[in-house]
């Protein structure tokens, strides 16, 4: 199993979007030779090249929300996902899939939707099953005014989740039953509670009332009062401290720019 995440971003937010302190590029998810690519924010497509990955292996484009630190380069990921854009007659290539919101399509120019094979409306709840793998549609407490979704992969072997941005609601713990991998956008440290976000100390008892237990927890998508110019101090690894002595799950690591890390170190 080659399954693999690569972390193109660790930062969400304006303060990151702005000073890019901490990346706002999204993550390659890649499963069963698939290179999925999650939530395309400024410096994407900058950060695949960085970090030495090829843009053009990417088929499959998730975008949760439409907050500009999740999809402000999408139409370049999508753009880049191919060698040629079209034939000497001016016949454009289709490829890939875009799962989004419905609200979502209105941001993206229908030049770069028509490069697409397929684009899927998706909102909580929904199923879509891509190449043999069952996606789906969490519920998610964001904004108001936004639609959006997590996401839950599952696998022959095993199931990978992301939260999105959410806050916690009445079955958040069931949401995730189930689920190995949890990634979690977590924006701000111990209690300092942000409207429509995670911070630490208010998500643990939901964490530990995943049943079963998660094997792995990544924190990411961390704001500037986790770690940037703004804090006092880098506060992400105290979080991953409070997160180990205070929950069961068995491994707490912190997403970092240009992390890559395999799903089978995530199982053990």
């Amino acid at each position: 199993m080659n399954d693999e995440l690569v972390f193109l971003g660790s930062g969400g937010g304006r303060h990151h979007i702005r000073t890019q302190y901490r990346a706002t590029g999204g993550i390659l998810y890649k499963f069963n030779k698939i290179q999925s690519h999650i939530d395309p924010g400024p410096g994407a497509i900058v950060r695949i090249n960085q970090y030495q990955e090829d843009p053009t292996k990417t088929e499959l484009f998730i975008v949760t929300h439409a907050h500009v630190d999740h999809y402000n380069d999408l139409s370049a990921i999508i753009e880049s996902s191919r060698e040629m854009l079209h034939d000497k007659k001016y016949n454009y290539y289709k490829k890939g899939t875009l799962i989004t919101t419905n609200e979502m399509l209105q941001y993206i120019s229908d030049y770069h939707l028509n490069m697409l094979e397929e684009i899927i409306r998706f909102k909580q709840g929904d199923i879509f099953t891509y190449n043999g793998v069952e996606i789906k549609a969490t519920k998610v407490v964001h904004s108001p005014t936004t639609e959006g979704f997590g996401v839950i992969f599952k696998l022959k072997n095993y199931t990978l989740a992301f939260s999105s941005d959410t806050m916690v609601y009445d079955g958040f713990s069931e949401e995730f039953s189930g689920v190995n991998v949890l990634v979690l956008n977590l924006l701000r440290p111990d209690s300092i509670v942000c409207k429509r976000h995670l911070c630490t100390d208010e998500v643990i008892p939901y964490l530990n009332n995943i049943d079963p237990p998660l094997d792995t927890l990544i924190i990411n998508h961390f704001g500037s009062y986790m770690d940037s110019p703004r804090s006092t101090k880098n506060y992400v690894p105290s979080q991953v401290k409070k997160l180990q002595d205070n929950t069961n799950i068995k491994n707490v690591i912190a997403a970092e720019d240009g992390l890559k890390i395999t799903i089978r170190e995530l199982l053990k």
